[in-house]
């Protein structure tokens, strides 16, 4: 496994962290616009983990990025334990392969709202139209943030793997993503969620009984998501029917393979 060298903290304060798993063309389009609108001089460093025998290096070099290839699939949620476990900056903007960044000033507006506001957990950078159907229980009245509502569909607080600024010992303090106990499959939603859903919303749960709360910067948004359709299945999954493939490609139905573990 490949490890990246260490950072320059006197030179700032966040690490970029990318999951990725062979789609080098959203890819390269993440980090080319990330770079094209982030105007922000902390950034120490971007650490691409490639989950999976992938190898992007090209695209890594080509945008300054640090690479760390896992060489086999361990998922999304080990692949976002394992990038930050190579942090060492106070902030980690998080990111996956899939987003392109359409505007400038998102790194200070939201490091400024986590320096004031301990409480607050992470900034979204979507658009208003743009949240899944996250509603906003507050919104200022310039309109240049609002706050995630709590307890959406039940589960959702406002905790997200999509793009945005967090803090480091936020994290230190739940401990791991891959040592959290989901709830079962049919529990958020019904069939068709990937298991990182469940992971994401046992954190939204545990973030949510330590009274955190999500903000979002302004109406317009930041950033947009690409890889509609393009989602890199995991094993354990679950397919929209029981009777469906599994996803692991065993050419089993995921009811006598993976499913039947669920």
């Amino acid at each position: 496994m490949d490890t990246p060298a260490s950072p320059d903290l006197d030179s700032g304060d966040i690490t970029v962290v990318v999951t990725s798993c062979q789609r080098y063309d959203l890819l390269a389009r993440t980090l080319e616009s990330f770079l094209e609108f982030n105007t922000d001089p902390g950034v120490v460093r971007a650490i691409v983990v490639e989950d999976g025998a992938g190898d992007p290096t090209e695209v890594c070099r080509r945008f300054g990025a640090e690479l760390v290839r896992t060489g086999e699939r361990i998922g999304q949620i080990a692949a976002i334990d394992l990038a930050y476990s190579h942090v060492r900056t106070p902030y980690i903007f998080h990111l996956e392969d899939d987003w392109e960044f359409y505007r400038a000033g998102f790194i200070e507006k939201s490091r400024s709202i986590l320096q004031s506001e301990p409480q607050t957990l992470l900034v979204w950078l979507r658009a208003w139209n743009d949240t899944n159907g996250h509603p906003l229980s507050f919104v200022a009245p310039d309109r240049s943030f609002g706050v995630l509502a709590s307890n959406h569909e039940g589960f959702w607080h406002g905790f997200t793997f999509n793009p945005g600024l967090r803090r480091l010992s936020d994290y230190k303090r739940l401990g791991s993503f891959t040592g959290l106990v989901p709830r079962p499959m049919t529990s958020i939603g019904g069939q068709g969620r990937p298991i990182g859903s469940h992971y994401e919303a046992e954190a939204n749960r545990f973030y949510h009984e330590l009274g955190y709360r999500a903000v979002i910067l302004d109406e317009d948004g930041y950033v947009r998501h690409t890889g509609w359709s393009r989602h890199v299945p995991h094993p354990m999954d679950q397919p929209s029917s029981r009777n469906a493939p599994c996803p692991c490609g065993s050419g089993k139905k995921y009811k006598h393979c993976h499913g039947a573990l669920t």
